[in-house]
């Protein structure tokens, strides 16, 4: 088995106009048989057994630092580990699927780079690294990561998570008979998994100026345009979708949904409105 290795980064990071110093470290987890990940991550003042863990998912600019930054004055005196793994363009370049699809729409062969269990095994990593009594975690995904952390909901190895928000997909796997990864045809999950996810603490956020059909990033396959012209048309069809799921199974539905006036696909800004969600009741 490979080791752990570590690197520790010290950075000072300028958050709006106001100076904060922060040691933003890195670890790089290589304990499995897939390609290594680098976790950057921010420790509270002191970490001690009571301590959570908040996961960060960037998006496809994997530009981890910058997914980071607009957390760091509302954590500035919360009780957290902030983590957020860099999946590479090169290691994981279909990291937004989990590694089990292609975003053209292609289940991949081979699945042996498959990422169902990483944030499980990164959280495993922490908990045991720091003598963490928790055994839930929170997350937060915004545009590519708010597909990776949908789908991992669905198909993780885990239940650990006790709140999550996504923010913006592009587009999304919906719980319906399309092909996956547009729906759960040939990926089937079962019920337990299904009653887990509707039941999590979720806020659901769009932009509503999020809505240009012509976006660089914006996934344009035949599969993606059937759930929307846009993101905001996606995301709002495919909430829609899952309160449909949930009263026609009988499902307990936890999820929150709220869209933000004025928003465009902004990462800063869709994670100052994430935030609150996630910490407001952590210590």
């Amino acid at each position: 088995m490979k080791c752990f290795k570590y690197f520790i980064v010290s950075l000072i990071t300028v958050y709006s106009f106001n100076v904060y110093s922060y040691e933003i470290n890195k670890v790089t987890y290589a304990s499995w048989d897939k390609p290594d990940v680098d976790l950057y991550y921010v420790l509270p003042k002191q970490v001690d057994q009571n301590t959570k863990v908040i996961f960060v998912i960037h998006g496809s600019s994997r530009d981890v630092k910058k997914y980071i930054r607009p957390w760091l004055k509302s954590i500035e005196n919360k009780n957290i580990i902030l983590i957020a793994p860099h999946f590479s363009s090169t290691s994981y370049p279909n990291y937004a699927l989990l590694e089990m699809a292609t975003s053209s729409g292609k289940i991949l062969t081979d699945q042996s780079k498959n990422l169902t269990n990483s944030i499980s095994a990164f959280f495993t990593f922490f908990k045991s690294k720091y003598s963490l009594d928790s055994n839930k975690y929170r997350i937060f995904g915004f545009s590519g990561g708010s597909q990776f952390v949908h789908r991992y909901l669905m198909y993780g190895v885990d239940t650990n998570v006790e709140r999550a928000v996504m923010g913006s997909a592009g587009w999304y796997t919906f719980l319906n008979n399309e092909p996956f990864p547009y729906g759960t045809k040939f990926m089937s999950i079962d019920r337990n998994r299904y009653e887990w996810l509707l039941s999590i603490e979720m806020l659901f956020l769009l932009g509503e100026e999020d809505n240009d059909p012509n976006h660089s990033s914006l996934n344009t396959t035949i599969g993606a345009k059937k759930q929307g012209l846009n993101r905001y048309e996606r995301g709002v069809n495919y909430f829609n979708s899952m309160v449909s799921f949930g009263e026609k199974f009988d499902m307990p539905f936890r999820w929150r949904y709220k869209s933000v006036s004025g928003l465009d696909h902004d990462t800063e800004l869709m994670s100052l409105n994430a935030i609150p969600f996630l910490i407001d009741d952590l210590d």
